[in-house]
């Protein structure tokens, strides 16, 4: 793979600069804790929620973009998230890659009544929902969480290293963050909860993997998009259900284990795995 040309000459180095921008991230997310506590309430109110996303993409857009100009001294586009119109089919392949499975996972469940769903409300309010939080997770997780661990710390790790096991790197950086915001927020006793950390990790891998397939970061975004408004549509009020563990292993776990299989039927570029690429 061709490098990109250099803005500049000199760089700091890569354990700096991956330092800083989880840094900088840590600072966004725990600012926006802050506020939600502090001037919101501690409310999640719909015009909270949207404040909270309009917060984090409107920060950490501009400190990944600063980052990748003035510490990694390259440029937007070896991120692997160009906007432009070919965008829509790496986004919507990671989209699919989340919904078939998760799909085929919940017919089984409901139909070997396993599980069971019930609405609460019309499903045109459930529907409603969940169009506002397409909305909502775009820009508070999917967007500015995939630019920073898929899109900045992958492609700086992929420099040095496999691209797979780039993929595992970030994904442990991405633990090491969530849990540094758990710490801060609900403190050391989170610690505890190791399941959900590993839960996290394994499924920042299958992000990162996604990322590779395609070599685009809207996969990641896309899948990881379709995850979060499933989960948070059918895990909520409106949508009753007397097995939420059995929801997660039926929709959700059948999604990121068959996701990249999905991805590798619908992307059939050849993929490289193995050698590092410097820029």
């Amino acid at each position: 793979m061709p490098t990109e040309a250099a803005i500049g000459t000199t760089r700091a180095p890569l354990v700096v600069r991956i330092g800083l921008v989880l840094a900088a991230g840590v600072g966004i997310w725990a600012l926006m804790s802050w506020l939600t506590a502090n001037l919101y309430g501690g409310q999640s109110s719909i015009p909270v929620r949207l404040a909270n996303a309009a917060l984090i993409s409107g920060l950490a857009i501009p400190m990944v973009f600063l980052a990748r100009r003035y510490l990694d001294r390259r440029a937007w586009s070896g991120l692997g998230l160009g906007v432009s119109a070919r965008a829509w089919r790496p986004f919507l392949i990671g989209v699919v890659a989340f919904l078939v499975p998760s799909a085929l996972g919940l017919g089984v469940a409901l139909g070997t009544g396993w599980l069971s769903l019930q609405a609460h409300v019309p499903v045109a309010h459930i529907l409603g929902w969940a169009v506002l939080l397409v909305v909502l997770v775009f820009f508070f997780e999917a967007l500015p969480e995939e630019l920073i661990f898929r899109g900045y710390l992958q492609r700086n790790l992929t420099t040095v290293m496999a691209p797979w096991l780039a993929a595992i790197a970030q994904a442990v950086l991405f633990t090491v963050f969530g849990t540094a915001l758990w710490v801060a927020s609900e403190g050391w006793g989170v610690l505890a909860e190791r399941g959900i950390m590993f839960l996290a990790m394994a499924m920042a891998v299958v992000l990162g993997l996604l990322r590779i397939q395609t070599g685009s970061v809207w996969t990641p975004v896309g899948f990881h998009l379709a995850f979060q408004v499933v989960a948070q549509t059918v895990l909520s009020q409106r949508v009753g259900t007397a097995n939420e563990p059995g929801l997660m292993i039926a929709a959700i776990i059948s999604a990121f284990v068959l996701g990249t299989t999905v991805v590798s039927l619908l992307h059939r570029t050849e993929a490289n795995w193995s050698r590092p690429e410097p820029e």
